[in-house]
């Protein structure tokens, strides 16, 4: 077969005279392994063979096709080897620059479970795990100096694509139109990346209908030579333990039985490039550096053969390497003179301008247009948002289009909580939510919520912004809420008790009422508030507790009328609400309240809450600090509302004491946490959820300032501390924990759901 190939080269380059022959590059999809493919064209520069046409599957899309715009081996290996993919990788918006709205219903509401509703008004689920937005545009920007090539054979390389029409299952060849949209159809994993429709069509990957696309070189590319390179999973007997172990096989029968199909019509001219890449899966992503040599020693030892006769000699590869990197591309976008935003959604058009700064006259960069488009996606109700340019009658337009996201007129969200700190405490809550969006172009929302387990809520409320760039609101908010609470008889009989802090009993505090208030969101990182809140209080105990010979029972009987005035501060710029590499959270409420009926207590208090997280590498460090204090106090003890008493206990707040443990009318609080991600963050390492262990160190106390001339904090200080295994799940956070604190207190925590 080789001497046939040898021959068979010989005779073309006879009959081509002084002209090469034009050689084509086929390229195999398999995730990770996919990185051979990047070693192969190393080793082809070096020995100088051209390449006239590259046609790529998958990941091989992705590496053919940024080779083929001009990108250099170099830089595509950086890519592979250095990017963080979770940037592109995504679940999720932007945390950082989400509205401020979304960023506390984030914090109050844990987990990822949610039906959407669409712009039809029907219940709609996400198509894939991943948001195509990220991935998308930052394809885009790789691929923009050739943005203005809409027929591919016009690259650098010609080049090819294939994508698979969801609708029918028909190999999609992409051969012109944007780059970046035909190099993620062709990535686009079903169920795990969005897919993207292109001409009508929607399209997934690639390789499930053709993973090795020999044949559209054949039919498409006018070569005389072409290389194919098969990365794919060969089939192997697996142990099927899982439902993903065998969705996984499918899969690999799915996309070897076309690649074995293909490789039965080798012909003579066509060379056949199989890299040892048994021991890795398309998910070794980590592995990128080592699978890249993989495809470098497949390529060397194939120079021995018929790819070595292909090579050029060095004045006339040089003349086309200067030809390739000479080819014109674009440095900026064109001089603006309009421009429009599409915007089929509910949302007025000015808040969309609000986050776009390109005026008639601009010339932007691509990377400023690209950066306000992803602030205009960030308002998390698009799917996606792009801009087009066109001419029109002499005048450059650009266009933002901006697609509606699946759930754009509201959210149907389900939660479910759970943690045992295996000293007799056992919780859970079931929580559903629906918020409706959009009732105005101002963004209007109306928000209801209902609860059972620990705490039974139900809950509606309107959110109401006042002007078209949602500055400005107003949220009034009714409730009813009936919550269990474990408590020392501390927080029952004030300064009067001396019980041991493990010695909690039971009480259901039930509240039920109304508010209103009127605040002010600066940007996406600091809100203000003000407002009022009526409320009927009525505390009911378990059973008996017995202070020596006293009974308590009858101080919690009596139900209590009051009204507070507060005012609040807010600031978030956490990436992750639960799980925060870099940024800080904080807090801070000036509360004054009084009782209307059945009692004559009063109060006054301030309080503060800070956070603040830093990272470097797998590593991350959060410091939290919180403090309050009460004054102009009458008959504090004697309230009925338990949101009054700043009370400490649970997992990294006092670890190891139950909680509400420690309580009192004056609060120090400080914890050092540090966190270590033992999962990687590879290309496809996003898969999996994110793993972290831990440690907390923990200090503070609670106190009744009021009833001591010479209160003193340092008398009766606790240090507490803890040791844990957390994850991110869609159920929301999940933590594994053993704590500990001063006086021989210590518990284990298992919980699910619930943030701390």
């Amino acid at each position: 077969m080789r001497v046939l190939l040898l021959i068979a080269l010989a005779g073309m380059a006879m009959l081509c005279a002084a002209e090469r022959p034009k050689i084509g590059l086929v390229l195999s999809g398999g995730g990770a392994r996919g990185g051979a493919h990047l070693g192969i064209i190393r080793v082809f520069e070096e020995h100088r063979i051209p390449i006239d046409a590259i046609v790529g599957t998958s990941m091989g899309a992705f590496v053919g096709g940024l080779y083929a715009s001009g990108l250099s081996v170099n830089r595509i290996e950086s890519l592979l080897t250095d990017t963080d993919w979770n940037r592109f990788v995504s679940t999720d918006y932007d945390r950082r620059n989400i509205p401020f709205r979304r960023k506390a219903l984030q914090r109050d509401f844990p987990g990822n479970m949610h039906l959407g509703i669409d712009a039809a008004n029907t219940f709609s689920m996400a198509s894939g795990l991943f948001r195509r937005q990220y991935m998308l545009q930052f394809l885009k920007s790789l691929t923009f100096p050739v943005s203005d090539r809409n027929d591919f054979d016009h690259l650098p390389i010609p080049f090819r694509a294939v994508a698979t029409d969801l609708d029918n299952g028909e190999t999609a060849v992409l051969s012109q139109g944007s780059l970046a949209k035909s190099i993620y159809a062709s990535l686009a994993i079903p169920g795990v990346f969005d897919p993207i429709v292109i001409d009508g069509r929607t399209l997934v990957d690639g390789g499930i209908s053709d993973n090795l696309p020999l044949d559209v070189m054949r039919r498409e590319m006018d070569v005389d030579v072409i290389v194919v390179v098969d990365i794919s999973t060969p089939f192997k007997k697996k142990s099927y333990e899982s439902i993903f172990d065998v969705i996984g096989q499918m899969t690999d029968i799915m996309t070897r039985r076309n690649v074995e199909k293909n490789l039965a019509t080798l012909q003579r001219n066509e060379i056949l490039i199989t890299p040892d890449l048994k021991e890795f899966s398309p998910l070794d992503s980590e592995a990128f550096p080592t699978i890249i040599r993989r495809g470098e020693i497949a390529a060397k030892e194939s120079l021995t053969g018929p790819l070595g006769s292909l090579s050029m000699r060095p004045e006339a590869y040089r003349r086309y390497r200067a030809e390739l990197d000479g080819a014109r591309r674009v440095d900026e976008c064109p001089v603006i003179d309009e421009v429009r935003i599409d915007n089929p959604t509910w949302l007025n058009d000015a808040a969309i301008r609000s986050r776009l700064h390109i005026e008639p006259g601009d010339r932007p960069r691509f990377a400023q247009v690209q950066k306000e488009l992803q602030n205009i996606y960030d308002m998390m109700i698009f799917d996606e948002v792009d801009c087009r340019y066109g001419d029109e009658n002499g005048s450059m337009v650009m266009t933002v289009a901006a697609t509606p996201s699946k759930d754009v007129n509201g959210r149907l969200k389900f939660a479910f909580g759970f943690e045992d700190d295996f000293n007799g405490h056992s919780d859970y809550s079931v929580k559903m939510e629906y918020l409706m969006f959009g009732i105005n172009s101002y963004g209007g929302e109306w928000r209801n919520r209902l609860t059972i387990g620990i705490e039974k809520l139900v809950f509606t409320e309107l959110y109401q912004p006042l002007d078209a760039l949602q500055r400005y609101f107003v949220r009034p908010r009714l409730f009813y809420r009936n919550k269990k609470l474990y408590v020392t008889p501390t927080i029952l009989t004030g300064h009067d008790t001396s019980a041991p802090l493990d010695e909690s009993v039971s009480l259901q505090a039930r509240e039920t009422g109304g508010a209103l208030s009127l605040g002010r969101n600066f940007g996406n990182v600091f809100k203000i508030e003000g407002g009022t809140v009526v409320k009927q209080v009525e505390p009911s105990m378990d059973r008996f507790i017995v202070d020596g010979n006293k009974t308590v029972y009858e101080h919690l009987s009596k139900r209590q009328s009051l009204v507070q005035y507060y005012a609040d501060v807010e600031s978030d710029t956490f990436d992750n609400p639960f799980f925060p590499s870099e940024g800080f959270v904080f807090s801070g409420r000036l509360l004054r309240a009084h009782t209307i009926r059945n009692g004559d207590t009063d109060y006054t208090q301030a309080y503060g809450d800070v956070t603040g997280a830093l990272s470097r590498g797998h590593h991350t460090l959060l410091m939290h600090l919180k403090g309050g204090k009460s004054f102009d106090t009458k008959n504090f003890d004697a309230g009925q509302d338990f949101n009054a008493f700043f009370t400490l206990g649970g997992l990294f707040n006092l670890s190891g004491l139950p909680t509400n443990a420690v309580t009192g009318d004056e609060m120090l609080f400080g914890a050092l946490i540090y966190r270590y991600r033992i999962t990687k963050k590879g290309f496809f390492g996003s898969l999996s959820f994110p793993l972290y262990a831990g440690l907390s160190a923990e200090t503070g106390d609670a106190w009744y300032a009021h009833y001591s001339d010479n209160p003193s904090l340092k008398e009766d200080i606790l240090y507490a501390g803890s040791a844990y295994l957390a994850a991110e799940t869609p159920l929301g956070p999940f933590y594994f924990a053993w704590g500990m604190a001063r006086g021989g207190y210590h518990a284990l925590y298992l919980s699910l759901g619930k943030s701390f």
